[in-house]
């Protein structure tokens, strides 16, 4: 992450500009933090294959993208651009109606009216804001404590589970991350929005049973709560199956999915919901009134269509299912005071404490590793989804080294 970043140029012309973004990095300062390694500067990303300056080769098991340079939505990608990037809403988009329709069909049920904005951020704010006027004069969204609901204001607060801005239109209730099964009790006439992924680091995909979600869905038909299913991490593919929604038995009011859908080449975010949700909120009336700047410009648009169809001519699914297999296997030979899990590509790590979690985190990067910054114990790791089967078993490997050394770093003490 970096902060704002001045050029420095001066008379003698522009400085390097790798210097320049390395002096405006954020470093971490705080107490037992890992030593500073050199951050390496991208040349070149294909799957999970990033290529440095210096001619080091990362493997990518931070981003949970789509994966770089899949020729098909590449081309797909360049020959849009060399038509029209970005276009006014006045105008019929034909991408645009290609990447509505294409969600349509690739959505289960009801789900059948788009958003697409910018980020997965965006889309998980546009349903906030059609929870809100669903029901104007409920306060609270319900979520579950610690899990990712993003960076913007609502989401923050449902993380954290306490109100980021005051007076703002929905303020957070939460239950624990240890005891997700209680959620259920808490939805209610005050709840204007249920939010919850499938399946999210440190909860399994099958923590939450069938029974449950069908509870819930009936709890949210009986309230008039907005069911809102959060698969900005899990969906396309991730989860072993085209979306997370397919293993729960039911459909949630809105889906929201994330940057997954850009190809890791333009930003993108997109809600789906039902007709009848939107049209409580934006029947007859201008849908512009949710509007954004860039959302849902041609370019985008092409790389949803492409994405989703490589999701299903390639079978990517299938591909993070042997992923998920591979893990497994991992998993019975470990033998240190760690739990591992995995649904599809979607691998977390829980050690003993946060320390151990930098720590693993550390001797993962000194193997060209990269993974997201722990969140307390847990140590997320997932792969692009168009990674190669060579380069997953590379980051496996290279976990189960780490492991090794965590454990023995863990037995010295």
């Amino acid at each position: 992450m970096t902060s704002a970043v001045s050029s420095d140029v001066g008379v003698a012309g522009p400085a390097d500009p790798v210097a320049v973004v390395h002096r405006h990095l954020i470093r971490d300062a705080s107490p037992g933090a890992p030593p500073e390694r050199p951050v390496p500067v991208v040349a070149r990303q294909q799957g999970a294959r990033i290529e440095t300056r210096d001619g080091r080769v990362v493997l990518d098991a931070a981003s949970g993208g789509f994966g770089g340079a899949h020729p098909r939505v590449r081309a797909a990608i360049a020959d849009q651009a060399r038509r029209v990037a970005l276009s006014s809403r006045i105008l019929v988009s034909r991408p645009l109606a290609g990447a509505v329709a294409a969600l349509a069909e690739f959505c289960p049920g009801p789900l059948s009216v788009s958003y697409l904005c910018n980020s997965g951020d965006e889309a998980l704010d546009s349903a906030f804001k059609l929870a809100k006027g669903t029901h104007p004069d409920r306060p609270y969204a319900l979520g579950i404590r610690g899990e990712d609901f993003g960076a913007l204001s609502h989401g923050r607060a449902l993380g954290r589970g306490s109100a980021v801005l005051p007076g703002a239109p929905l303020r957070p209730r939460t239950v624990s991350a240890d005891a997700p099964e209680e959620l259920l009790e808490r939805v209610d006439e005050s709840v204007a929005a249920v939010v919850i992924a499938p399946a999210a680091p440190g909860r399994p995909l099958r923590r939450l049973s069938h029974d449950w979600w069908v509870a819930l869905r009936e709890r949210c038909h009986r309230t008039g709560t907005l069911l809102v299913l959060d698969e900005r991490r899990t969906a396309p593919a991730r989860l072993g199956r085209p979306l997370g929604t397919s293993a729960l038995g039911v459909f949630p009011d809105v889906l929201v999915m994330g940057e997954t859908l850009g190809a890791d080449a333009v930003p993108v975010g997109v809600s789906v919901m039902t007709r009848a949700a939107y049209d409580r909120v934006y029947g007859r009336r201008n849908p512009s009134l949710h509007g954004s700047t860039f959302g849902a410009n041609p370019l985008s648009a092409t790389a949803v269509s492409a994405v989703l169809d490589a999701v299903i001519s390639d079978d990517l699914a299938a591909r993070q299912r042997e992923f998920e297999q591979a893990a497994l296997r991992l998993r019975e030979e470990l033998s240190g005071a760690v739990d591992l899990h995995a649904d599809g590509s979607l691998l977390w790590v829980r050690t003993p404490d946060p320390a151990a979690a930098r720590t693993l985190a550390a001797e993962l990067a000194a193997r060209d590793v990269l993974v997201r910054e722990p969140a307390g114990e847990l140590v997320t790791l997932t792969p692009p989804l168009t990674a190669d089967r060579e380069d997953t078993d590379q980051i496996l490997q290279r976990l189960a080294e780490a492991l090794k050394s965590l454990d023995t770093q863990e037995a010295g003490r």
